[in-house]
């Protein structure tokens, strides 16, 4: 009879406990939803990229600067599947804290030929478990387009027409 109540005690604390659980998830997980929209800057300038891009190099390096203190960069990059992962800069970290000089400077490696869709996110690292879309947390994404090092000769050799190059842009950046 008493190991029946105790058994019944542990089953009523696990189940209460995992109803909490969800809780305690990360806030930054808003981040990494597909059903979020880019907001303006109003944490961080982002100077690289000014805006949808095309390179002929997988490195590329993401800057920009802010004067308010404690406040934590964060990249995403959209995967095959749809869906929003962490993406590493060539240091191995996916997230950082802005220095007191207020300028950040990353290098990362884009891992498709064609488009590579990121996300940058800046955000109050104190706040960092209350995080509210264009309160404490600015969002903003950006295609970056790896051209075939072909299309840099055809550019070069001039063999290659300017209806040519816009359609092969295009079709790059909507693969």
């Amino acid at each position: 009879m008493v190991f029946k109540k105790i058994g019944q005690c542990i089953i009523i604390l696990m189940v209460v406990l995992m109803l909490c659980i969800p809780a305690y998830a990360d806030s930054t997980d808003i981040i990494y939803q597909d059903d979020v929209d880019s907001t303006d800057e109003f944490l961080v300038k982002i100077t690289r990229p000014e805006g949808d891009e095309s390179t002929f190099k997988k490195s590329y390096v993401i800057c920009g600067n802010t004067d308010i203190k404690g406040i934590r960069v964060e990249l995403a990059i959209l995967e095959d599947d749809g869906k929003w992962k962490s993406f590493e800069n060539t240091d191995g970290d996916s997230s950082w804290r802005i220095g007191n000089s207020g300028i950040f400077m990353k290098e990362v490696r884009l891992p498709e030929l064609g488009a590579n869709k990121i996300r940058i996110a800046a955000y109050k690292s104190d706040e960092k478990d209350r995080l509210v879309l264009n309160e404490n947390l600015q969002l903003q994404e950006y295609t970056i387009t790896v051209l075939e090092k072909s299309f840099k000769d055809k550019i070069k050799s001039g063999f290659i027409s300017v209806t040519e190059m816009l359609d092969e842009l295009i079709n790059k950046a909507n693969k």
